[in-house]
């Protein structure tokens, strides 16, 4: 299990699969896991989170790390991580752990915000529907390497791996912002590392 956390846990958002009347859908978004679970959320008005809930879904998180450039086009290739899980969408309307999910999704993406935003509202937690889904049949698949090629003798073409990266960008303040607040310290240092 240690190998899908740290997969899930290095994602930005994952791909929510589910069929609603006999069509497939499919839905990015953000979310959390905590512990064994995922996390996302949604408007108790929305239609995707009613979709889901109570139903069979599908989710994926993936991380394209490298290109691979092979002697020939037939054997380029893709270095990655990926996570794909199978659950049943389940509700949760306790307001003390949709509070706890609001702290650590909030955490999860910028370290520090929720000290500086604050708690969701009552209101914002009661607006809010929260789905989780189990682990239990979450599967890891996996590239990594060079091309893989055993005898590269004889080409004369250039063959190997291209590393991808992702970086944040310099913060933008608002532009409707009339105070111009200072940019506060865990942003300038979550945008450094």
């Amino acid at each position: 299990m240690e190998v899908i956390y740290s997969v899930l846990d290095a994602g930005l958002f994952c791909t929510i699969a589910f069929n609603r009347d006999g069509i497939p859908h499919q839905i990015p978004t953000g979310y959390c896991r905590i512990g064994d679970k995922m996390y996302i959320h949604g408007s108790s008005k929305s239609h995707f989170m009613d979709a889901i809930i109570g139903k069979q879904v599908s989710f994926s998180v993936t991380h394209l790390d490298a290109l691979i450039l092979a002697p020939t086009a037939f054997d380029h290739s893709f270095n990655y991580r990926s996570v794909i899980g199978f659950a049943e969408g389940m509700e949760v309307s306790d307001e003390q752990r949709k509070l706890e999910f609001f702290k650590a999704f909030t955490d999860r993406y910028i370290p520090g915000r929720i000290a500086d935003v604050g708690e969701p509202t009552p209101d914002q937690i009661r607006i809010t529907k929260l789905v989780e889904m189990s682990l239990d049949r979450a599967a890891v698949k996996m590239r990594e390497g060079d091309a893989g090629i055993k005898d590269l003798n004889g080409f004369d073409k250039w063959v190997g791996v291209i590393p991808l990266e992702y970086s944040y960008g310099t913060p933008e303040i608002d532009t409707q912002i009339a105070n111009r607040v200072e940019q506060p310290d865990y942003l300038k240092e979550f945008v450094r590392k």
